[in-house]
């Protein structure tokens, strides 16, 4: 065999290595796909538990009974933890006595008063009804100089005769668009579900540019 040939099949032997070479990565990445799926089953995936069952599938672990590891439930050892805690002054209080009568028959609205038993405290959200407010502006005559004088109407009050929203619900409008990027017609509902008054979307929407036009002079210092 000459020394050409000798080269020639050397050569080939090596390209034929190569490619054996790589079929076997390419084998052998297939072959870990397929053990990842088999793998799955209801407690590592979104498959359903009625998948388990299938020929090949890995069933999942049982979970460990509760309370049987190291860590206790609840909360640990040293935690700052979170709670409720008690306010000496709390913004209200409202008494609460028996009604009815007593075992005796006698009524217990003339009973005598013992002091309090017990003491309960609620974190509660007062109802936010929209109310219907009106401003009656009024004029008086000076008894001196005869000159007569009006009041004011209060700051965000329409013409005379017309009915406005308010500051506060038009802040409402303005920071559930702005803080919470709820779209305008959701946030008219909202507005609704929450107050029982019923601003139009296009109200709704006018907030912005107005939100807009009031704090500008208080952006442009922010960029400055």
């Amino acid at each position: 065999m000459s020394r050409a040939e000798l080269l020639a099949l050397l050569a080939e032997r090596d390209s034929r290595i190569a490619q054996l070479e790589a079929e076997n990565a390419d084998l052998a990445r297939r072959v870990a796909r397929l053990e990842r799926l088999i793998s799955r089953n209801s407690g590592n995936s979104s498959f359903p538990p009625s998948a388990d069952d299938l020929p090949g599938r890995t069933p999942p672990r049982g979970k460990p009974p509760r309370g049987g590891g190291k860590r206790k439930p609840g909360g640990q050892p040293g935690s700052a933890g979170s709670y409720l805690a008690w306010r000496d002054d709390p913004d209200d209080t409202v008494p609460h006595f028996p009604a009815g009568q007593c075992g005796c028959g006698a009524p217990l609205s003339d009973a005598a008063d013992l002091g309090v038993a017990a003491s309960h405290q609620l974190v509660e959200v007062p109802l936010s009804l929209a109310r219907v407010i009106q401003h009656d502006v009024h004029a008086v005559r000076c008894g001196c100089c005869g000159r007569v004088c009006r009041a004011a109407a209060p700051e965000g009050a329409g013409r005379p005769g017309t009915v406005a929203y308010g500051p506060q619900l038009q802040a409402w409008c303005v920071y559930l668009m702005a803080a919470h990027a709820i779209p305008v017609h959701r946030c008219a509902e909202l507005i609704e579900a929450l107050t029982g008054a019923r601003p139009s979307p296009g109200f709704v929407h006018g907030m912005l540019a107005r939100a807009a036009a009031a704090i500008r002079h208080a952006n442009q210092l922010i960029r400055r």
